[in-house]
Order: structure tokens, then sequence, then C-alpha cells
């Protein structure tokens, strides 16, 4: 059997250290010597493997993937599984199971891939792996695990005690064959490499800036457009459900304003033109911008100010009055 599993996925945006919550730094600390700054550390989301059946005729089970999860946090990232220490280059810091209720697997089962966030130093040595990967050049990685299990799908034999007949890839009575893989009992290592196993993940698009007006809607309506999956931290979600609660709050705000300028406008209105009915002048303004509703309020202002001239309470002083009359108060 072939434990190595690997995907394939598309690259991440440009690496803002701004983008490195304190969470995150919390959470790579557990593996450095002393405290880190978010200027020094370069983080980046991957999908290590998933429940889809691979070119190799493979899957993980759902069970499976709980455990690797587990496993793989800590675990090293190096170059085609060359275990030497000159290859090391990146580090897990945190690891879990995500589910899409939206895809269906081949073998008929809802998605689930184990997504991983992993981190490197932005040193000169790391300078151009950092380009390459921001670049969509080195994206594509495989892990290196130990599996307890190989079970063929078709009739639940463990290919590795007891191989059946089935052919993997091949269809019996509909079923697709392939061997499922299961009871992970350690987690080695995961590598970029340039042939991968599993085309469905791999380094994948983060949203790369910390604040949604400074790059997080727009990479987050962009990739909804296009239908495309986004991998958030939790530093990011967190932000994004605040800023959200934000809009919520300005948005009730604003239309409490808009109604109250709306309301303004009809009593204008109804100054300004009295033979229209109050109904329809409202009808007539509720489906302007606030600004346009704004602009026919000084309208009717103005036209009511023309029909119905304000009374002065303060007349010019008469010429040759006294200074301490009244005669200016007289209405």
């Amino acid at each position: 059997m072939n434990e190595e599993r690997t995907t394939t996925a598309e690259s991440p945006r440009e690496g803002d250290t701004a983008a490195v919550p304190a969470e995150d730094l919390a959470l790579i600390e557990r593996f450095a010597r002393r405290a880190l700054g978010a200027e020094e550390v370069y983080t980046f989301p991957v999908v290590l493997c998933d429940n889809e059946v691979d070119r190799d005729g493979e899957r993980f089970s759902g069970a499976a993937l709980e455990g690797l999860a587990k496993l793989f946090v800590g675990k090293t990232g190096i170059f085609d599984h060359d275990p030497k220490g000159r290859n090391q280059t990146a580090r897990i810091y945190r690891c879990r199971v995500e589910e899409d209720a939206t895809r269906t697997t081949s073998a008929g089962e809802t998605y689930r891939a184990l997504r991983a966030d992993a981190y490197l130093m932005r040193s000169e040595a790391n300078r151009e792996l950092i380009l390459e990967i921001d670049g969509g050049i080195k994206k594509e990685v495989s892990v290196g695990c130990a599996m307890g299990s190989a079970v063929c799908s078709i009739c639940g034999a463990d290919r590795r005690k007891a191989p059946c007949g089935h052919r993997p890839g091949e269809r019996y009575e509909g079923r697709l064959c392939h061997t499922v893989l299961g009871e992970p009992t350690d987690a080695y290592e995961w590598s970029f490499v340039a042939v991968p196993a599993q085309p469905r993940a791999g380094v994948v698009k983060g949203l790369g800036a910390r604040s949604p007006g400074e790059g997080m809607l727009p990479a987050l309506q962009k990739a909804l457009a296009r239908g495309e999956g986004l991998t958030l931290t939790p530093g990011e979600a967190a932000e994004l459900a605040r800023w959200a609660g934000e809009l919520r709050e300005a948005a009730r705000e604003g239309r409490e304003a808009r109604e109250k300028a709306l309301q303004e406008a009809v009593r204008l209105g109804r100054l300004a033109c009295p033979r229209l009915d109050r109904e329809l002048i409202r009808r007539t303004l509720a489906p302007l911008t606030a600004g346009e509703i704004s602009a026919w309020a000084e309208e009717y202002r103005q036209r009511a100010a023309k029909r119905l001239p304000i009374p002065q309470t303060a007349l010019p002083k008469e010429e040759g009055a006294g200074e301490g009359g009244n005669e200016p108060f007289r209405v």
C-alpha cells in the first residue's frame, strides 16, 4: 500500500504579517524556544488529505481523518519525503477535519478534508520558498503516515491480511472498488512534492488580511463569486464575525436615519404640494436612496417656503426709534 497521500490546490494570497493573529502565535510558540513576533512568522493553510478516492484507488475513512488530525499537529514539512534535517522547512501548528455538506465523494460520502495551518520563519533562506508558495509554484503536498488497516470497499477484507479478488477502480454491481485506509497509528511528516496522488487539496487560499477593509471582504466576495473554497483561520473568522456585527448595527442605524429622513420629506412634500396624498408621496420617495430623499426634502422645503412665508419674529429697527424701546419685538 502506498502510504504517501498527496494533495493539490490553489496558491495562497501573499503572506501579510498582519494575518497572523495573537492566538495563532500562541499556538506556534508551543514549538518555539522564545516568543515570536508576527513579522518573523509566515503562515499558510494546507489540505493534507481527504476522503475522496485518489489516483491510487485509496481513500481515508472519516474516523481516520479525525485520528490524523491529532497526529499531524507539530509534524514537520519537508521536500519529497527525504527525511534529512536540511529538508525541514515548515511545521504544522493546528489541524482539524472540515466537512463540505455541498459535495459528495465518488464513494457517496459527504466530502471531508484534513486541513492544517503551517508556519515557517521569515528568513533569507526561506524568502524564495515563500515567494513560490505565494505564486502557486510550491503547492502540491503529500503526507507520510502509518495506517493500521486497508479494507476492500466491496467485501470488507483487509487487503494486508486476506487479499481478495476485487480490483480497485472497477465497479461491482455499481459500486466503485477502492481501498479504505483506517486506524492511523503514526504521522511521520508531510512533503512538498511534484506528482500528487490526491487532486483536490494542498496549499489553499487564506484571506491574507487582518481587517475586512484591508482585503478580507474583496477576497471573500471573489471566492464566493467563483464558487471557490476559502480557508479562514480562527483569527480571521473571529474578525469577520466581529465586522459582520458592526455592519448589522450600522445597517440598523442607517435604516432608522433613512426612515426619519423619509418622514421629514413626506411632511415637507405635503406642505409644498397639499393636493398630493401623503401615502402617494411616501410611495414615490421610498425606493430612492437616502441622498435622493434628502435632495427631494430640500426641494420641498424651498417650495413650501414660497407658499407659506415664515413670519418674522424680529423686525428691523425703525429709523428714529428709541434705544430702549421694544418696537423691534412687535409681530
